[in-house]
């Protein structure tokens, strides 16, 4: 394997002058979510944006990336039709969906032939974790964003803290309470309390009542909320007149709960994955896709386009565009220089990244920066 630090080819390829890359090219997989519930946590244009940007910059090992997406539908059985396909064709890597029950499948299906696994927008850990020796997230795991919370929460000053579970949505919904708990508990907090609902509902008033009639009141609650129910949820709480903080994770990342939340915007807080500041690599990403005519949804297309950087960096030094040797560059990435965070580090993590997130709120109708966090403790996964 060749020794070159992680991330180094492939941010010196795309500063490079334009030298279109020839000859056969190393295809990627991509099973995504393109339709259905999970589309806005999955992004094929950006990954598109970014093999561009690489094959104008000369490719890996001279060669062009090709992405061969095929959409899973949102579909656990669909997904595994879809990977089976894509493994069928003798991909290099395979882009997973952002879910475990849709993405594990994906990477049974994968490791026979040891081709690297990388979720573009899940954050479970629970993925990495059913098949250890081919996946990867590209996204920061669940514990360490409910961490960040839970040490965001106590930093303003909350003592009390309620939970909001889903069952509706793979793990995402029951553990981010779980590890906010965890996190919450043992920086001092106190939890008084959980309430339980269902996504696809217009009234949630049974929960406001629930929450009403905690004693103490919670001046927090967290859930792993995902879209709508991210802004529909505290616009009925502030409908209801309770004084209460949302905090969550990149469930509450899309431009479209401004409008949703409405007045209950204000009591949101998130972290997530990144934010496109003036001057930041996200930014220059967003622009220069933008300039090449891509429609930036959310951050989850910066995802793509970081999940194929990550594994273009592994081919390189890995010397080859055999799965196996790719997957095994992939798993020592240390260090990598990414798109939402320059330092992501796979080597000793198991497929859970190591990288600082965005702290995120809205602020006159606008979402807006309060800094990044990496969190000093972390509950086990």
């Amino acid at each position: 394997m060749q020794k070159l630090t992680a991330g180094v080819a492939v941010a010196a390829l795309l500063s490079a002058s334009p030298v279109f890359a020839e000859g056969k090219p190393i295809r990627l997989g991509y099973a995504a979510a393109i339709t259905g519930g999970l589309s806005p946590y999955d992004s094929v244009p950006g990954a598109e944006c970014a093999i561009e940007r690489i094959n104008a910059a000369g490719g890996v090992l001279g060669r062009p990336l090709e992405l061969v997406a095929r959409d899973m539908k949102s579909d656990a059985v669909t997904s595994s039709v879809v990977a089976q396909e894509l493994v069928d064709m003798g991909v290099t890597a395979i882009l997973a969906p952002p879910t475990d029950d849709t993405a594990i499948p994906v990477a049974a299906l994968a490791a026979a032939r040891q081709i690297p696994v990388i979720s573009v927008g899940s954050t479970q850990v629970q993925l990495p974790m059913a098949s250890p020796t081919n996946t990867y997230l590209t996204a920061y795991g669940d514990n360490l964003a409910a961490g960040a919370v839970a040490e965001i929460a106590i930093d303003r000053g909350m003592t009390t803290a309620a939970t909001m579970v889903s069952r509706d949505y793979g793990a995402y919904g029951i553990v981010i309470p779980q590890y906010f708990s965890d996190a919450f508990t043992h920086l001092g907090g106190k939890i008084v309390g959980s309430v339980n609902y269902n996504m696809g509902l217009s009234d949630y008033s049974a929960q406001v009542a629930e929450v009403k009639a905690m004693d103490p009141a919670p001046q927090l609650i967290v859930g792993g909320f995902l879209m709508p129910e991210a802004g529909v949820i505290p616009r009925q709480f502030k409908a209801g007149n309770i004084d209460v903080a949302f905090m969550g994770t990149d469930g509450f990342d899309d431009p479209g709960l401004i409008e949703i939340a409405g007045q209950g915007g204000a009591s949101v807080t998130f972290v997530t994955h990144g934010f496109p500041s003036e001057g930041s690599d996200l930014k220059a990403f967003y622009d220069d896709c933008t300039a090449r005519g891509h429609k930036i949804e959310n951050v989850f297309f910066a995802l793509g386009g970081e999940a194929v950087m990550l594994v273009a960096d592994a081919i390189t030094r890995a010397g080859s565009d055999d799965p196996a040797a790719v997957n095994a560059a992939l798993a020592e990435t240390e260090g990598f220089h990414g798109i939402t965070s320059s330092s992501i580090t796979y080597k000793g993590q198991h497929g859970v990244p190591i990288k600082e997130m965005s702290i995120v709120t809205i602020k006159d109708g606008a979402f807006t920066s309060e800094g990044t966090i990496l969190p000093k403790y972390i509950p086990a996964p």
